[in-house]
């Protein structure tokens, strides 16, 4: 695994992003991320963590890099899977408080002025629920909806039903989800396991590109 990054700002918003082959939606999310990021008056860093890409990604992002010093690039040795990458991104972040979400543009980026305001209110955990699933089948969201039920029935935590990996984390919890030394872990439970302040935004997720 080698990094790419040139930063020793602190008091910053982390945002993680694991992808593998985005090529096509990439340059639109950093846009409208950066977009985002000039509404708020925090400092940033934006960590793509390349899961082994074979395609224009990692092109992109040097490209990009050259004018935003603030995008950081981590390419893994080979492919290991997107809780790996998230770790990754976690472990090499800087900021007090962490997001991370995918790289499809499923997840609208603006919802992380959202969750800045809930993590300003105090909470220190930032769940999105997905009151609706663009694009996606009948029988799979069944699917999803028993997934859940078994993943409630077997666990002591309660995991938020239609809840995804996109959430912000503040710094202390996200040392104790790291002190746990996990290599694949179940993100979207230990973010609650973690404990702390918690809180939920919904918000409509789109058709992936």
């Amino acid at each position: 695994m080698s990094v790419q990054m040139n930063t020793d700002k602190e008091q910053i918003i982390s945002v993680v992003f694991s992808f593998r082959n985005e090529d096509s939606v990439l340059q639109a999310l950093i846009n409208r991320v950066e977009n985002v990021f000039k509404k708020v008056e925090y400092d940033y860093e934006l960590i793509f963590v390349n899961d082994d890409s074979i395609d224009r990604s990692l092109e992109i992002l040097e490209k990009n890099r050259k004018r935003n010093l603030q995008i950081k690039i981590i390419n893994m040795s080979r492919r290991f899977g997107v809780s790996a990458c998230v770790i990754a991104g976690f472990e090499h972040s800087i900021g007090e408080a962490v997001i991370y979400m995918d790289s499809d543009l499923q997840d609208p980026p603006e919802l992380i002025l959202k969750l800045i305001k809930k993590w300003e209110e105090g909470n220190d955990v930032v769940h999105t629920i997905r009151t609706k699933r663009k694009g996606e089948n009948a029988i799979r969201m069944f699917l999803v909806k028993i997934a859940y039920k078994v993943i409630d029935s077997l666990s002591e935590i309660k995991i938020l039903q239609n809840s995804g990996n996109f959430k912000l984390i503040s710094r202390r919890a996200l040392d104790g989800v790291l002190k746990l030394k996990d290599h694949d872990p179940f993100l979207r439970g230990l973010s609650v396991w973690v404990g702390f302040r918690q809180s939920s935004i919904d918000y409509e997720r789109e058709p992936r590109h």
